[in-house]
């Protein structure tokens, strides 16, 4: 090499450091004034417009104060929207949430880090451009990413104020439905566009997508009646840790009503399809945590599910706590735990229980075809089982006694459809009985350990 190329790279990175250096000066006092007007709570000095350290979304203000949230029921979309009344007032604290959806590369960056599973359909072309919001994945994957960014998922109401503002609008860009301005079924694309497309449709604070394109994971469990009683300030859903969540917004597939501003869709927690992402959010009183991710734990949890185990000699039940992770992809391979044998459809002939299509692939939980979830507890709360294709074939959940033992476990099909629960009985701290019932009540017989 020549002499002076020897010179040359020092000095040309020496320049690139110069160069760089009031930059990260510049972004680390633009940092330090937004936290310092926090702390002062001088919120009218706030910024419109932040960026997430960790993942490089632009993040909207939503200021704090009252809004319009719900319709009345005798609106022209109550009809067919029976869950979104009565209309009521709601005063929420002020928050950012993200500009639009978060993307095919935003998760990318999530998964390198992390090590996590792929989305549903990361191979599918009409899904997977980097631009394109991430689809096919579950309520836990959204809040997984949400913590690992310093950031958590908005809430119903702050998802419906960011859409519609204060003066009650049903569509983010106004009071009437407008195909040219979302990718709603009326525009006949048959699949996602890119989080920034359609700036002309707006909300009132700038966020993209609000209507169409994919529906969004929020915070709150659901209840159809909720607004009936929900809290005048800060709402955040019922109180529980159940496994039917809110999405918002509609999808490419919908019609007018339900891309609307006001329209909730109940999904279950381990929902995965291609019309369902989300985006993030965060409180303006938490903002430092957004901008100082690595110090700051997330408070959301991943909901969902969980599985039964037993030791492989059929005495004593015991749940596995290898990981405190909210999202844990690969859980202890444990040789000490097995999973209950569960079949995809149960008979019951007068005399015994007869399980067919047995779905049980391996031997232990974490092995090849299972996704199991965990919650901070160390519990587990979720527990899938994909074929080889990677489709979802059964879900198992449990509900758990006051003395954390699995009370009731239920099963579902690839559909949703419960095939059946199991209500145990314990003793000395383990099984000793469990009474098998079919989705409609009948007894259907015992299961043994």
């Amino acid at each position: 090499m020549p002499r002076n190329c020897k010179i040359f790279i020092p000095i040309g990175l020496a320049l690139l450091v110069f160069m760089l250096a009031p930059i990260c000066a510049q972004e680390s006092a633009a940092i330090e004034k937004i936290i310092q007007i926090v702390k002062s709570k001088k919120w009218e000095q706030l910024p419109q417009t932040i960026v997430c350290p960790k993942d490089g979304s632009v993040m909207v203000l939503v200021p704090a104060g009252e809004f319009r949230m719900g319709i009345p029921p005798n609106a022209p979309l109550a009809a067919k929207l029976k869950d979104a009344h009565p209309e009521h007032t709601v005063y929420l604290d002020a928050f950012y949430i993200d500009k639009t959806e978060i993307t095919n590369e935003q998760y990318e960056k999530f998964l390198a880090e992390r090590a996590g599973k792929k989305p549903l359909f990361a191979a599918d072309q009409r899904f997977n451009d980097p631009a394109q919001p991430v689809v096919g994945i579950t309520y836990g994957d959204a809040v997984s990413y949400a913590i690992w960014a310093g950031k958590r998922l908005p809430t119903e109401a702050e998802w419906e104020k960011t859409a519609r503002g204060t003066d009650g609008r049903l569509y983010p860009w106004g009071a009437a439905f407008n195909s040219a301005l979302c990718n709603s079924y009326h525009a006949q694309i048959k699949k996602t566009v890119k989080a920034a497309a359609y700036p002309e449709g707006a909300s009132p604070f700038g966020a993209l997508n609000m209507a169409g394109n994919v529906s969004e994971w929020v915070f709150d469990m659901y209840e159809s009646e909720y607004y009936k009683n929900s809290p005048l300030k800060n709402p955040q859903g019922p109180a529980g840790n159940g496994t039917v969540r809110v999405s918002r917004g509609g999808d490419y597939t919908s019609d007018p009503e339900f891309v609307s501003s006001v329209a909730r869709a109940p999904r279950k927690a381990y929902s995965a399809f291609p019309d369902l992402g989300f985006r993030c959010a965060v409180s303006v009183a938490e903002i430092e945590n957004l901008l100082n991710p690595e110090s700051a734990p997330g408070a959301q949890e991943a909901v969902g599910s969980g599985v039964s185990v037993i030791k492989k000699d059929g005495i004593a039940a015991s749940v596995v706590s290898a990981n405190t992770s909210p999202s844990f992809a690969q859980p202890s391979v444990n040789p000490d735990f097995a999973p209950v044998r569960y079949y995809k459809h149960l008979d019951f002939d007068g005399k015994k229980t007869i399980g067919r299509d047995e779905i049980r692939k391996s031997d232990r939980i974490g092995a090849a075809n299972w996704k199991v979830y965990f919650q901070s507890s160390g519990q587990m709360t979720q527990a899938q089982f994909y074929n080889e294709k990677d489709a979802l074939l059964i879900h198992i959940e449990p509900e758990y006694d006051e003395q954390g033992q699995e009370k009731t476990i239920r099963l579902y099909n690839e559909k949703g459809q419960m095939v059946y629960r199991s209500e145990r009985t314990f003793q000395d701290g383990r099984a000793v009985k469990g009474v098998l019932y079919s989705s409609s009540g009948d007894i259907l017989g015992d299961e043994k350990f």
